[in-house]
C-alpha cells in the first residue's frame, strides 16, 4: 500500500508512552470494524468501508476481522460516526488502537441524527472519536489532505473503497432505453448540482430521468422531480443500473473532497456516467484519458452527448473506465490496503505494499 502524508511510525507514541497491542506469539491479530448504521446493508458507508471489507478477510488465519465493537479487538476501526456506547468502550480501552474512518466531513457539519441510544451531533462526536483515534483514514485523497492540514497531529492514510452493489465489470448498459439515472442521498449538493444536467436532458435530449432514493424526503425538496423518484433498495438500484442508457453523478463545489463511488458503481455497472470534476472522479477520467468529457458547462455536455453518441466510443469510454477503476477500487487492490495499514499498526513501522 502506497502511504502519502503522515507516517504511521511510531503511532503508539502520538498519546505518551507506547502501549503493547498484546498480541500472542502465533495468535491472530483481532481486528473488528464498528460502523454507527445498520442494517448495514441500507447504507453505503457500512457496506462499503466496513461489511464489505471485513468479508474479504473471511478465513484467513493471520488476521481475525469481524463486525461490530469487540472488547478483545487489537485494532477498531470506527467508520464515519461512533455510538455512544462504542464511543465509552474506545475511551475506556486505551489499549485498543483506533483507526477512525472520516468518509464526509461530520468535523464541521453541524447536524443531530436519531440513534437508538438517543440524539447524536455529528459535529461533537467526530471530533471526540478523532481526538481518541490513533490514525485517521480517508476514502479519497483530497478528504486526506484535508484532515493532514485540520488535524496534523493525527496521521491519515488514504484507503480505497470497493465497488458497491457487486465488483464485477458488467457489459455497456442499452442506449435506446433514453433513461437517465441518479441515484443517492440527496445531502450535501449530490442532486442539487446535479439538477441543471437533468433538466437539459429531460427538457432537450428526450431523456427520461429516474431517480433511486429515499421518496418521502425527495418528494419534498424537488416535487417537479417527485413522480421520477423510486424508492432505493438494492434490488431496485440494480435494475435500474441494468436499464439506464445514461448517469449523472456530481458534487457540490464545496465538497471536493467527495470519493468517486457513485461514478465508480455506475461505470463498473456499464452505465456511460456523465461526471463534473470533483478530483476524485477527475483524476480517474485524466488515466483512463477522458478529462475532456468532465461536465462544468453546458458546452461540455453537448460534447459529452456527441461524443457518447457514437456506439464504438460508447463502449470504449465504459471499457477504458472500467479497466482503471479495476486497478484502483477492485477487492484485490482494496484487500491489500487494509492489510498493509493493518501490518503497519501492528508493526508499530510505515511500511509500503
Amino acid at each position: 500500500m502506497r502511504s502519502t502524508g503522515n507516517s504511521i511510525v511510531s503511532l503508539r507514541q502520538t498519546k505518551g508512552a507506547p502501549v503493547a497491542l498484546g498480541i500472542r506469539s502465533g495468535a491472530a491479530a483481532k481486528v473488528c470494524f464498528a460502523p454507527i448504521w445498520y442494517p448495514l446493508d441500507n447504507y453505503a458507508t457500512s457496506r462499503l468501508r466496513a461489511k464489505h471489507v471485513a468479508e474479504l478477510f473471511a478465513g484467513e488465519q493471520q488476521r481475525d476481522v469481524r463486525i461490530g465493537y469487540a472488547a478483545d479487538a487489537d485494532i477498531v476501526v470506527v467508520v464515519q460516526l461512533c455510538s455512544h456506547s462504542n464511543l465509552k468502550s474506545i475511551q475506556s480501552n486505551r489499549r485498543q488502537f483506533v483507526v477512525y474512518d472520516i468518509c464526509d466531513r461530520f468535523y464541521e457539519t453541524d447536524n443531530i441524527f436519531p440513534t437508538d441510544e438517543g440524539p447524536l451531533h455529528a459535529q461533537a462526536r467526530c471530533l471526540e472519536v478523532i481526538e481518541r483515534a490513533d490514525a485517521l483514514i480517508a476514502p479519497s485523497q483530497r478528504l486526506r489532505e484535508e484532515l493532514s492540514k485540520r488535524f496534523p497531529q493525527k496521521p491519515c492514510i488514504y484507503v480505497p473503497e470497493l465497488v458497491d452493489y457487486g465488483t464485477v465489470a458488467h457489459r455497456l448498459s442499452p442506449r435506446a432505453s433514453r433513461r437517465v439515472l441518479w441515484f443517492g442521498h440527496i445531502t450535501r449538493g449530490n442532486f442539487e448540482s446535479a439538477r441543471w444536467i437533468l433538466d437539459r436532458l429531460r427538457m432537450h435530449e428526450g431523456y427520461t430521468p429516474v431517480v433511486v432514493t429515499n421518496p418521502t424526503t425527495f418528494a419534498d425538496k424537488y416535487p417537479a422531480y417527485a413522480s421520477f423518484c423510486v424508492p432505493w433498495s438494492p434490488k431496485t438500484l440494480s435494475r435500474e443500473l441494468a436499464d439506464a442508457s445514461l448517469c449523472v453523478v456530481t458534487h457540490a463545489a464545496e465538497e471536493s473532497s467527495k470519493s468517486a463511488n457513485r461514478f465508480v458503481t455506475a461505470t463498473m455497472h456499464g452505465v456511460p456516467t456523465l461526471v463534473s470534476p470533483t478530483p476524485a472522479c477527475l483524476d480517474i477520467l485524466q488515466a483512463a484519458g477522458y478529462a475532456n468529457l468532465a461536465i462544468r458547462t453546458a458546452d461540455d455536455l453537448a460534447n459529452a452527448l456527441n461524443w457518447l453518441s457514437s456506439g464504438e466510443r460508447r463502449l470504449a469510454y465504459v471499457s477504458d473506465l472500467q479497466q482503471e477503476i479495476s486497478h484502483r477500487h477492485g477487492p484485490e487492490v482494496v484487500r491489500a490496503a487494509y492489510a498493509g495499514l493493518f501490518d503497519m499498526i501492528l508493526q508499530g513501522r510505515a511500511r509500503a505494499a
